[in-house]
């Protein structure tokens, strides 16, 4: 019976770990965003990882690296509980300074390892038997103290790209970036017919749009003709959004009843266009 109870024990203490992704998984660690080009005040570059798991990480135990070398993140004893994010800072006073709002972990290393702000450069992370765990290529960077951000998929893929928080980054908290994959504009429109009649009941409609992670976004307004009555975005940050149309044009007059067009257009690394209907009623 002791035999049993204690094969028992064992049992959901290794369930406890394993969860529904596999013992392996308990001890992932990843890189989820980074700052390379550090400007506009910010006087240092930053690291985020992310424990995504239960168990306790020793960084210590860990090293982050630039494409020709290693830098240990500490030499003593620093834990990371999952699920939680820790920013490894090339210097915590200036990061806290122009992240007055941070409060999450934070720890600066002894070495830093140099990120380039263009001409290529991989971030990278090895555990104590010098295995790189991982790991992230780039060839440039953005203005304006704006992030690489990493999105993992349902399926378990992961995707880098531009943080389109307000604030520029996300560090230690979920990342902004969610990519469309298909390399398609998804456009959603809602409500749909909508009556702009000064009701106040369904006077606007809604375009609610994800296009690809790159490039530059329009969407506008064509009646029948094919004539363009209304530029509702153009040559913006292609990053998902929602924006409202009252059923007037360019000029502030109102359209009259009928089926109208919206084009959504995406140029740049990752072209691509969508078009559907939208219906004023009254």
């Amino acid at each position: 019976m002791v035999v049993l109870k204690t094969f028992i024990a064992a049992f959901l203490l290794l369930t406890l770990f394993v969860g529904n992704k596999g013992w392996a998984q308990s001890y992932d660690i990843l890189i989820t965003e980074f700052l390379a080009n550090n400007t506009n005040g910010l006087e240092s570059e930053w690291i985020e990882l992310h424990n995504p798991n239960r168990n306790v990480i020793d960084l210590s135990l860990y090293e982050i690296g630039d494409a020709i070398g290693w830098k240990h993140i500490s030499d003593t004893v620093v834990l990371l509980p999952g699920p939680n994010y820790i920013v490894l800072a090339q210097n915590k006073e200036n990061f806290l300074a122009y992240y007055s709002t941070f409060d999450g972990l934070i720890v600066e290393p002894n070495s830093w390892p140099i990120l380039n702000n263009s001409g290529g450069e991989t971030v990278r992370l090895r555990n104590a038997d010098s295995v790189t765990v991982d790991s992230f290529y780039y060839e440039k960077t953005f203005d304006d103290n704006r992030s690489w951000e990493r999105y993992i998929s349902g399926e378990n893929i992961s995707y880098w790209g531009k943080s389109y928080d307000a604030s520029g980054s996300t560090p230690g908290r979920a990342n902004s970036f969610f990519p469309n994959s298909n390399q398609t504009i998804d456009l959603v429109i809602a409500p749909n017919p909508f009556s702009p009649d000064g009701d106040g009941f369904e006077d606007e409609t809604v375009f609610s749009y994800t296009p690809p992670a790159e490039g530059n976004f329009s969407l506008s307004i064509y009646d029948i003709s094919g004539r363009i009555v209304k530029t509702i975005i153009e040559d913006a940050e292609a990053v998902p959004g929602s924006i409202s149309w009252n059923g007037r044009d360019d000029s502030g007059r109102r359209l009259p009843v009928g089926i109208y067009i919206v084009f959504a257009e995406c140029t740049g690394d990752s072209p691509a266009e969508t078009k559907l209907t939208v219906v004023i009623a009254r």
